[in-house]
């Protein structure tokens, strides 16, 4: 990851150090950010993992959907709630035992529905990939009326 230094515009990139000798200070740094990149191996392998946590949005003309990749549960997992016009997801499994150790995972997510659902279509599907699609038909939109509002000239001179 930090393989070069470069300077450019005044700013200084990261460095790959002479390697002189384990105890030089170019040892020593590549030493350091070899450490560094290596802790933070696990929150960025997080990051990518969890990159689609939040779901995809779906807001078309007539419909409103989301999906989310839960995978990782069984559907007696999972559960799907309206809640004073939000919509609540959660998952959550018991401590299971893996090769590593134990695993627990547990999430909410919560989505505050556009005034335009119907909440009374709303259906969940889980397909046979782990993908939770919630969908809901939207009312239909009316035309709107314009109504010209004159525009009244006054003088601010008197």
């Amino acid at each position: 990851m930090f393989e070069n230094i470069v300077e450019y515009s005044g700013a200084i990139g990261w460095h790959n150090f002479p390697m002189e000798g384990r105890h030089t200070v170019g040892g020593l740094m590549n030493r350091l950010l070899e450490d560094f990149e290596d802790s933070m191996q696990p929150f960025w392998e997080c990051a990518t993992a969890g990159e689609n946590s939040l779901g995809e949005i779906i807001d078309e003309k007539e419909n409103f959907g989301i999906q989310l990749d839960v995978r990782n549960f069984r559907p007696e997992e999972l559960s799907v709630k309206m809640q004073d016009g939000r919509l609540l997801v959660e998952g959550h499994h018991e401590e299971r035992n893996d090769r590593h150790g134990s695993v627990e995972q547990h999430f909410i997510r919560k989505y505050t529905m556009p005034k335009n659902v119907l909440q009374d279509s709303l259906e969940s599907h889980l397909s046979d990939q782990g993908i939770l699609r919630i969908t809901a038909k939207k009312k239909a939109v009316e035309n709107s009326q314009f109504k010209n509002i004159p525009i009244q000239f006054k003088s601010d001179k008197q």
